[in-house]
């Protein structure tokens, strides 16, 4: 696209008002489609578009695998709630967590970074977008990628510079369609829209660009803390595509959990529904008349009278189908078709089992998981699931720390504090089935090898170890101080409240000798 870095091409055109490197980046953008594997997910798989062919079945089977791997991918790392606990101690930290905390309420965090992990596990790619509404709350939205560029600047560093957002809106009256565009940087939303093949600036508002306020919080060089502007948007991707990762156009390309799966869930569908057709073919009477000569087969009715009519005896051959034999020769013979169907069925395990291999979802079966498995049995079966999530979490991880820099910094301008988002840790804890009882004996035998807290953080059950701790200490004070009032019965008398109106003794000693 150029030779100079893109930050400083990116500055050098807004300053000229020249926007045609958004209209570039927006037609490569648009040349993606996201459609197909969104569909695959939701059973619109290309089997049901199967071509019917004169006299034989034509069932349409989808064994929905696209939607499996997602369900899976993303319960295990995000069904359990992620978790976001302060890592220092002290009223300032604990009263920064709390208001996270709230935010994070309002905003349904759990429901929300649920949908931002599955759908860039479909997409390859998702958004994240902070703001102030007109009351002053801070507000969490969604996009999908099919509406948004990330631009990062092409050093090593790699930085977000800027986000693209571009949607299409109607005229009713006038029965015409104009693309609007929103470019955010660090400092400024520029809002664009289109005429002809061009983007110009958006004349119809009362001020274009308008500066967004949005600051992070960050050490310099020298330790010292600053106030430094921020793109306020998190770009969440699932895998980057390596090929990608040097392009000159600053564009990042995301892949999806089922970008490479298509052509073999196409193999599974059309192996399961191809077997179908074959059982229900072979069901069909006509298979009989298609098999035999009718003109020298000996056919008996039920009363042992000779069949010599043709359709008489596909008649009786339709007839008694139903009951699996005829009699041939005065003998009654069983109709059975040997399918020899081995084969398909090694085919059709042997897809399945690849597909959940290469994606890393268990294929959970009684013989493998027996009564009571022991954690170990656990962890192999949930090997390649826990390296696939390891690498979600890694990726998604940055994205949610991200979050936490930014809402930090919209906390502190809000309440004009300093807080340090370094403070809060984000975790998830993976859904995945363990033994509880052999979790317990592990963790009490680890009594003075490791604090409780971090004993505590073992256990999967526990999400804030520090809260659990400083919630079992309070107990204990409690029945400590419950024990001691039982023990000391001058304690459980009931103490006589004192009348603030009753005057003091010197008051009513006065009022004595005057009476």
């Amino acid at each position: 696209m150029q030779t100079m870095l893109l930050e400083q091409f990116y500055e050098e055109n807004k300053a000229n008002n020249s926007w045609r490197w958004v209209s570039d980046l927006i037609k490569k953008h648009q040349t993606k489609d996201y459609s197909l594997i969104r569909r695959y997910v939701d059973g619109d798989q290309d089997i049901l578009h199967k071509q019917e062919e004169k006299g034989k079945p034509n069932n349409k089977i989808v064994l929905n695998f696209a939607r499996k791997i997602i369900d899976f991918g993303t319960s295990y790392i995000a069904s359990n709630p992620i978790r976001y606990s302060s890592n220092e101690a002290g009223a300032d930290v604990e009263e920064y967590v709390k208001k996270l905390q709230a935010v994070l309420m309002d905003n349904d965090e759990e429901s929300l970074s649920y949908d931002i992990i599955e759908d860039g596990s479909i997409d390859g790619e998702v958004f994240e977008y902070y703001y102030f509404d007109e009351d002053g709350q801070i507000c969490i939205t969604e996009f999908k990628v099919d509406e948004c560029i990330a631009v990062y600047d092409t050093t090593v560093k790699a930085k977000l510079i800027a986000v693209i957002r571009y949607y299409t809106m109607t005229d009713v009256s006038r029965n015409n369609k104009t693309m609007l565009v929103e470019v955010y940087d660090e400092n400024e939303i520029t809002y664009l829209r289109q005429e002809g093949t061009a983007f110009v600036l958006d004349m119809s508002r009362e001020q274009n660009p308008v500066s967004h306020n949005i600051t992070v919080r960050v050490k310099n060089q020298d330790g010292k803390f600053q106030q430094k502007p921020v793109v306020p948007w998190t770009h969440y991707v699932n895998r980057r595509r390596k090929h990608q990762q040097n392009r000159d156009d600053g564009m990042v390309e995301g892949m999806g959990d089922l970008s490479d799966l298509k052509q073999l869930m196409d193999a599974i569908n059309k192996a399961v529904t191809g077997k179908v057709d074959v059982q229900e073919y072979f069901k069909n009477p006509k298979v009989i008349f298609e098999d035999l000569d009718l003109d020298d087969l000996l056919l008996y009715d039920a009363e042992g009278e000779l069949i010599t009519d043709v359709e008489e005896k596909k008649q009786y051959l339709a007839k008694m189908w139903s009951t699996s034999q005829i009699l041939v020769g005065k003998k009654a013979v069983p109709v059975t078709w040997d399918l020899q169907d081995t084969h398909e069925e090694n085919t059709i395990n042997r897809l399945i089992e690849t597909i959940l291999d290469q994606t890393g979802t268990p294929h959970l079966r009684p013989d493998q998981v027996g009564t009571a498995p022991s954690g170990i049995a656990l962890k192999i079966i949930f090997y390649h699931a826990d390296i696939k999530a390891g690498i979600k979490m890694r990726q998604y991880g940055k994205g949610f720390r991200n979050r936490i820099r930014i809402l930090t910094g919209m906390l502190n301008q809000k309440y004009r504090m300093q807080w340090d988002y370094q403070a809060v840790d984000v975790k998830f804890s993976k859904n995945m089935p363990v033994n509880v009882v052999e979790m317990v004996e592990i963790v009490t035998k680890l009594v003075g090898q490791l604090s409780h807290e971090e004993r505590l953080a073992l256990l999967p059950f526990v999400d804030d170890p520090r809260a659990s701790r400083e919630k079992l200490l309070k107990e204990q004070d409690e029945e400590a101080e419950r024990r001691m009032k039982i023990l000391d019965p001058d304690a459980l008398e009931d103490k006589e409240p004192v009348d603030d109106d009753t005057p003091p003794d010197d008051e009513k000693g006065s009022e004595g000798d005057a009476a």
